[in-house]
């Protein structure tokens, strides 16, 4: 699915408050069968997921997916929730649903799977924080429920997709090109694969070095350089094979294997397909005499 083909149904929108003392899900982990949307107006904790904690404050936005596993860790924090489905495919199905523990949840209970071509990190919670102009938006919404009626929910479900559009836009790619430690970390993948060129080099890898998720050192990485993490390997590649073809008079397939591909002819057709010769040709009119 695209983004911009969704529709999205408002199946709760509240107000409400959360204490350690009335809480009932307060350091559980637990999950929901829909997505959701916190905006937290007021107080502090913090909320934990699979891969760590973040600060609540006034301001803080919060939006995951179905099936997120996550817990609360608070004394009091006033909040707006939106329960919602990315489409109305499932919009016979108005009752609300509580969160419910992890090791008692059904993964088939979903009510909905989405999964984004276009925007991959809608696959994990985002989390913005100082919204605090968003929360004119986020009580709109909730308004619209609780009023109730055809109209209402149409109008519920028009702003929620505003709401989202705006979310995704501040917590994407744009927002990731701006943040210096993913740019740090940016730097340090590139020194990498610069000094590990001529070895196998795959995600799996990356994610042990670097302790991130393969999806998501590729989405920090293309916002800072415009390309994905093989293609950048790849070009770099091509670009110590053309420097070696120009310099050193040694076999082609020692120079693909130099240059850390796993055969001549591998190495061959990705440079006739980048360069638009075959390196023979390419060393004939590029070699340094």
């Amino acid at each position: 699915m695209l983004f911009y083909e969704i529709n999205p149904f408002v199946r709760q929108a509240l107000s409400s408050q959360l204490t350690r003392q009335n809480g009932a899900d307060t350091y559980k982990r637990i999950k929901t069968v829909d997505s959701r949307l916190f905006y937290i107006s007021s107080g502090s904790g913090k909320m934990t997921f699979p891969d760590g904690s973040i600060d609540l404050s006034a301001g803080t936005l919060v939006l995951f997916g179905a099936g997120t596993e996550y817990s609360w860790e608070i004394e009091s924090v006033n909040y707006y929730a939106v329960n919602f489905d990315y489409t109305h495919g499932h919009s016979h199905i108005k009752r609300t649903f509580h969160p419910i523990e992890s090791k008692s949840f059904d993964p088939s209970d979903i009510i909905e799977c989405v999964d984004f071509e276009d925007k991959p990190e809608l696959s994990r919670p985002i989390v913005l924080y100082s919204q605090n102009d968003l929360e004119v938006s986020v009580k709109r919404i909730v308004t619209e429920y609780l009023m109730g009626g055809e109209y209402s929910r149409m109008l519920a479900s028009a702003h929620m997709k505003e709401l989202l559009a705006e979310v995704v836009k501040r917590g994407g790619d744009d927002a990731l090109a701006h943040d210096r430690k993913s740019r740090e970390l940016v730097r340090r993948v590139i020194d990498y694969i610069s000094n590990n060129y001529s070895k196998e080099i795959d995600y799996e890898l990356l994610s042990e070095e670097f302790h991130f998720n393969p999806s998501y050192l590729n989405r920090v990485f293309r916002a800072h350089t415009s390309s994905s993490i093989y293609g950048f390997i790849l070009k770099y590649r091509l670009n110590m094979a053309m420097e070696m073809l120009r310099e050193q008079d040694i076999h082609v397939g020692e120079v693909a294997q130099l240059s850390g591909f796993q055969s001549a002819a591998h190495f061959t057709k990705a440079f006739k397909k980048q360069v638009g010769m075959s390196p023979l040709a390419y060393r004939k009119r590029y070699a340094l005499s």
